[in-house]
C-alpha cells in the first residue's frame, strides 16, 4: 500500500499499475492518526481493515495498551457508515477481522465472520480513526453520552439479571480460564437511559484508568457476548468488569470499571 500524505480530500490518485483512479475509487484514511492516506479501490481490495489504519498510524497517548482506545468509522458514498473497535478486527486480539472487497463501485468492506451483512459498508470513501479520551470517574459506574451522564452504584447493577459465561483469553502470564456473571453490557445502558443501538461504541475505564472500546455491534452481529461481569470464579467484585467474550487476548478485559463513556 502507498500513503499519501493530503490535506484535503484528495479526488485524483494512482493506482496499482499506473492507471488514475477516479473520485469514486479514492478511499481517504485519516482523523486522529500521524499519517493521513489515500488509498485506489484497486490498492485496498483483499486488505484487512486493521492493517490499513495501522499504516496510517493512529495517535494514541502514552500509556498502557491504549491502542484499544482506537474507535474506526467506516463511511461509503450512500451515506452509511459503521463504527468498529480497532482490536476487535485486530487479528492477534479480537480476531473478528474486517477485510476489504471488490465492489460493484470501488471497495467494499465486509465482516466475515458476522451472522448478517448488517456492518457491510459498500462503496466506501472514508475511514476516520478516533481515539478516547475517557478517563476514570470517582462515582461508580458513570455513564455518559456527550454532556449527558448518570452515575449508576455497584449494587444495583450486581442485581440486575445475569448471564454466566465461561472466558478463556491468552494473557501476559499465559492462558487463562475464569467463570464470569454479570448483566449484558446492553442492559447496563439501557438502565442508564442509553438506547443500546448496535452502531454505538462505548469505553469502559477502570478505576486505574486503563481503557479499552467495544462496540456493540459486536454482540447483536458478531455473536460474541459483552458482560459487565459482577461475579468473577464465583467471588463477587467490589467494581465489574468488562467481558468481550471471545477475544483470543485479554487486554479489553477492562477491571474495576468506573466509566462507561458512550460516543
Amino acid at each position: 500500500m502507498r500513503g499519501i500524505v493530503v490535506g484535503l480530500v484528495v479526488v485524483v490518485g494512482v493506482v496499482a499499475g499506473g492507471g488514475v483512479a477516479t473520485a469514486a475509487e479514492v478511499v481517504s484514511v485519516g482523523g486522529a492518526v500521524g499519517i493521513p492516506a489515500s488509498y485506489s479501490a484497486g490498492e485496498l481490495a483483499g486488505e484487512g481493515l486493521q492493517r490499513v489504519v495501522a499504516a496510517a498510524v493512529p495517535a494514541v497517548p502514552a500509556g498502557k495498551n491504549t491502542a484499544l482506545r482506537v474507535t474506526v468509522r467506516v463511511a461509503g458514498s450512500a451515506h452509511r457508515d459503521v463504527t468498529f473497535a480497532l482490536a476487535e478486527v485486530d487479528p492477534a486480539i479480537g480476531g473478528h477481522p474486517a477485510v476489504f472487497r471488490d465492489g460493484q463501485r470501488g471497495v467494499d468492506l465486509t465482516v466475515p465472520g458476522d451472522r448478517n451483512g448488517s456492518r457491510t459498508v459498500t462503496d466506501v470513501r472514508t475511514v476516520t480513526v478516533v481515539v478516547s479520551g475517557a478517563g476514570a470517574s470517582d462515582r461508580a459506574v458513570r455513564v455518559t453520552q456527550g454532556r449527558w451522564g448518570v452515575t449508576l452504584p455497584p449494587e444495583l447493577i450486581a442485581h440486575l439479571p445475569r448471564r454466566t459465561v465461561t472466558a478463556r483469553f491468552g494473557s501476559d502470564a499465559g492462558a487463562q480460564t475464569h467463570t464470569e456473571s454479570g448483566p449484558p453490557l446492553a442492559l447496563v445502558l439501557l438502565l442508564a437511559g442509553v438506547v443500546p443501538t448496535p452502531d454505538k461504541p462505548v469505553v469502559a475505564v477502570g478505576s486505574d484508568g486503563y481503557g479499552a472500546a467495544v462496540t456493540l455491534a459486536e454482540d447483536y452481529v458478531g455473536g460474541r457476548p459483552l458482560l459487565l461481569s459482577t461475579v468473577e470464579d464465583g467471588k463477587p467484585l467490589a467494581l465489574p468488569r468488562l467481558v468481550p467474550l471471545g477475544d483470543l487476548k485479554g487486554g479489553r478485559y477492562v477491571s474495576g470499571v468506573t466509566a462507561l463513556a458512550v460516543g
